[in-house]
């Protein structure tokens, strides 16, 4: 999967005027905020009719709602940031991500959540939340400069 180009995290989207203030700093921290802390994915808004400034936006009735491919995207970064040279993330690594990161990145309930629901155990059932999404790495997804 990949971020679609009205994707609130692709950078060129960033600060630019939308009807429905997707692209605002708030909406932005906002989401980053939902993101980093688990528990709750981020749905794609054009295949979310749930969402009322998402069919505003173009999702279509009937949509199947898929997880947000940038979103995931930038967990995915947050959490290879941590990792060895082996892909290993321990204790240690955990600790200094979260020094190094602060506020700006993923919270250590969030940690949890992606790595061991998500991540390690993603579609195992009663166990494990859904599977992550494989998303196509993309230059142009990102944080905004102010969450970096």
């Amino acid at each position: 999967m990949k971020a679609c180009s009205q994707c609130p995290w692709r950078l060129s989207n960033q600060g630019k005027p939308h009807p429905f203030g997707f692209y605002t700093r708030k909406n932005l921290t906002r989401l980053w905020g939902q993101v980093r802390g688990g528990g709750k994915r981020q749905s794609c808004h054009l295949t979310d009719p749930s969402h009322p400034d998402h069919v505003a936006a173009g999702c279509k009735p009937g949509a199947s709602v898929r997880e947000c491919p940038g979103s995931v995207l930038l967990v995915l970064r947050e959490v290879r940031s941590m990792a060895d040279e082996q892909s290993y993330i321990g204790e240690g690594a955990v600790r200094a991500y979260l020094e190094r990161r602060g506020r700006k990145g993923l919270s250590k309930e969030g940690i949890l959540y992606w790595l061991l629901s998500r991540i390690q155990l993603g579609g195992v059932p009663l166990v494990g939340g859904p599977s992550m999404p494989e998303v196509e790495e993309d230059e142009g997804v990102g944080l905004p400069e102010w969450l970096r």
